[in-house]
């Protein structure tokens, strides 16, 4: 079979069983992809190689979950309209900042450093929203595409993202590269306290810090409706990992996006955060088993009540599917078969691709060794969705 660009149509099959098929055929690349990846779990070196194996050999890389139509899956029940209550703010004009940088990727943009006041806490610098608006030189009111960094992790992926997008839209699009140099929450207190409440008192303040980026996120979209260059009905959002996740809840409570891409993530951020093997959540696994002498099991079932407030499963039937493209990593050892399960559930089953590769790894499929795979589907999507094509 072909490697990387390959993929192979499962029709009407379930999530499920695409993915369980998808690994039985691939079962050869486990030992070199996990080998490889245990020398230097931190770098996307690794990654690297890790898809210019396959590719030589051959093997497939990814399959296809086609999209459900919003009919087949929900048909009347689909919830187009409004956001939770919790997800509310008061509406007007949005202040901000934006200030010319100099030229974006290509002479086709403008690049401008803009800064809006966040709503709440968003434990950023400045408590604002901050980021490079990459704007199209064309006279005509033009789409707008907000990218989501990894919060305080690679800048990588939304940095390509960013440059990718304007390279290949001559200017079709606009292109707001958000910062997010800082986490949303506080791993240091979570993976050293011994004080129980305290701990509880930073998952909640976290989870709190995340709906203020929900509600930061729905504010973009209303200053975008508020800019003459921007086509407000036409707004895309696009996350990576940590920032999916918040992606994903953030396309349950605002209606008004007209494409929304996930790249990793997930929903059941309890699930995740209990059994993620990143350097981060295993060393608050390490922290609660020694001061609290919770296992992974007791850690989720003690933190998911709060988590469900920021859990994209919770507000089901409020995503087109249509508007929605997932890529996932199938042997994702952070985000594991539940939690992409639930994400593709709440968005009402949209397409999603699955690369054969653990969560780190699969995002060498955004780079020139993947043959930058993720970003050519992702630009597809948009131009179909955003009217380009």
């Amino acid at each position: 079979m072909r490697g990387v660009g390959s993929c192979v149509e499962m029709g009407t099959a379930t999530r499920r069983t695409i993915v369980r098929t998808l690994r039985a055929r691939t079962q050869g690349l486990r030992t070199p992809i996990s080998c490889l990846w245990r020398l230097r779990s931190e770098t996307l070196i690794v990654g690297f190689a890790a898809v210019v194996l396959p590719v030589l050999v051959g093997c497939t890389t990814h399959t296809v979950i086609p999209a459900q139509s919003a009919a087949d899956v929900i048909g009347s029940s689909l919830r187009i309209g409004g956001a939770d209550p919790r997800y509310e703010y008061p509406r007007g004009e949005v202040t901000f900042e934006n200030h010319l940088f100099g030229e974006g990727a290509t002479p086709a943009y403008s690049q401008r450093l803009l800064t809006i006041p966040s709503i709440g806490d968003n434990r950023q610098e400045g408590n604002a929203i901050a980021g490079r608006y990459y704007r199209s030189n064309d006279e005509e009111p033009r789409p707008l595409v907000i990218v989501l960094p990894i919060f305080a992790r690679y800048t990588y992926p939304s940095e390509k993202m960013s440059r990718y997008l304007q390279r290949h839209s001559d200017g079709a699009v606009h292109v707001l590269d958000v910062e997010g140099k800082d986490f949303l929450f506080d791993w240091y207190t979570l993976s050293n306290t011994s004080d129980e409440a305290e701990f509880m008192d930073e998952i909640r303040k976290g989870i709190q810090t995340e709906r203020t980026v929900v509600v930061d996120i729905r504010r973009l979209v209303d200053w975008a409706e508020q800019q003459s260059e921007i086509d407000g009905s036409r707004v895309a959002l696009i996350g990576f990992s940590r920032s999916a996740i918040v992606a994903g809840l953030a396309a349950t409570q605002e209606p008004r996006l007209a494409a929304t891409v996930l790249i990793m993530g997930g929903a059941h951020p309890h699930q995740i955060v209990a059994r993620c093997d990143g350097k981060r959540t295993s060393a608050l696994h390490r922290n609660v088993k020694r001061s609290f002498g919770w296992d992974a099991h007791e850690l989720e079932r003690r933190i998911a009540d709060d988590f469900s407030l920021v859990d994209a499963a919770n507000y089901p039937d409020r995503v087109d599917p249509q508007s929605v493209l997932m890529f996932e990593a199938a042997r994702d050892e952070c985000i594991t078969e539940s939690p992409r399960e639930a994400l593709w559930q709440a968005m009402g089953r949209p397409k999603t691709l699955s690369l054969n590769y653990g969560h780190r790894v699969a995002f060498a499929a955004m780079t020139p060794l993947g043959g930058n795979w993720i970003c050519d589907r992702t630009w597809e999507f948009l131009q179909q969705r955003l009217g380009l094509e």
